[in-house]
């Protein structure tokens, strides 16, 4: 009897020690999952193809915090299939301005739909831009930028449409006429800051400083532009214009289009610009510029049509300015 007694407290302990072990431990937790805040990463925006033939591409991004986080690596990666990584076809790049840069895409194949993603990576992880697609073949996209002729020196609708011309007209003078005075010399846009827009972003925007001039050629006009590059700390031409003025005496409006290609149609955008030449000074008096997206040919990412904003010397005189060279 006592054996029995004996063997039972053993197997009751046994049974006890088994229990024991099978019981989850709070000693040793699993490893809680790591949740990066994503306002560190890269936030990038995939803007738009451009040059495509059918072996290359290029593809301009936007880094929209490049300026507040620290970057290991950043450009665009491909496929032919929807989402691609880094993992997948990817070219770094090498300049970063003001945000924007250019990935070159090469070794494609004539004919083939590609996915595009901007990428950026830093300490924090890997951030993706959103995904546009192309087909890699030989485009013949208008010049641009590019201009329609003026109609009886009347800016043509193509550039303001009549629905715009009036609101337009509020902000910034839209002069009419065939033979405006153009004085070639160079102008500084100062302090250069937004006017009005109906775009989502700030009203009253101060940008860099704006540095133009206006060279006539026969019935069109060249404008070069000028802007401040805060690393360099110097101005840096941005552009070459070949665009149609018109207006009389010393009051003139000059306009051209351009158009962003990814397979043929991306934006349509109109760039106007207006002031009056004081000679007596050697300034331009009431520069503004007014900007609007006229076609986006039902991409998601991008306003709606014919939104515009208007930016100009705030001040209201843009003073003449030594060249930069």
């Amino acid at each position: 009897m006592k054996k029995l007694l004996t063997l039972a407290i053993v197997m009751i302990a046994l049974i006890i020690v088994s229990c024991k072990k099978d019981k989850p431990s709070n000693v040793n937790p699993e490893t809680p999952v790591v949740v990066v805040d994503s306002t560190l990463l890269p936030q990038l925006q995939t803007l738009y193809m451009r040059n495509i033939s059918d072996t290359a591409a290029e593809c301009v991004c936007n880094m929209i915090n490049w300026d507040s986080v620290a970057l290991a690596e950043w450009g665009c990666c491909w496929s032919t299939t929807h989402n691609p990584t880094i993992d997948d076809n990817h070219v770094q790049s090498t300049i970063i301005m003001g945000g924007q840069f250019v990935g070159f895409l090469t070794d494609l194949t004539p004919g083939t739909t590609y996915y595009v993603r901007a990428y950026g990576q830093n300490s924090e992880g890997i951030g993706y831009g959103n995904e546009i697609e192309f087909v890699a073949e030989n485009e013949e996209p208008h010049p641009n930028p590019w201009s329609p002729e003026p109609v009886n020196g009347q800016i043509p609708v193509e550039v303001l449409p009549e629905a715009l011309a009036a609101e337009i007209g509020q902000y910034m003078n839209i002069y009419s006429g065939e033979n405006p005075i153009v004085i070639d010399s160079l102008y500084n846009s100062s302090p250069h800051k937004m006017m009005h827009t109906t775009f989502d972003e700030p009203a009253d925007t101060i940008y860099h400083d704006l540095r133009f001039q206006f060279i006539k050629k026969d019935n069109k006009v060249d404008l070069f532009e000028w802007v401040f590059d805060n690393y360099a700390q110097y101005y840096y031409p941005i552009a070459f214009r070949d665009l149609y003025m018109i207006g009389s005496d010393n009051n003139f409006t000059a306009y051209y289009l351009e158009e962003d290609y990814s397979n043929g149609k991306y934006t349509k955008t109109a760039t106007i610009l207006s002031g009056t030449f004081d000679e007596a000074n050697n300034a331009v008096n009431n520069f503004k510029i007014a900007e609007i997206l006229l076609k986006t040919y039902g991409n998601p990412n991008l306003p709606p049509e014919n939104s515009y904003r208007i930016v100009g010397d705030a001040d209201g005189v843009s003073e003449y300015y030594p060249m930069p060279y």
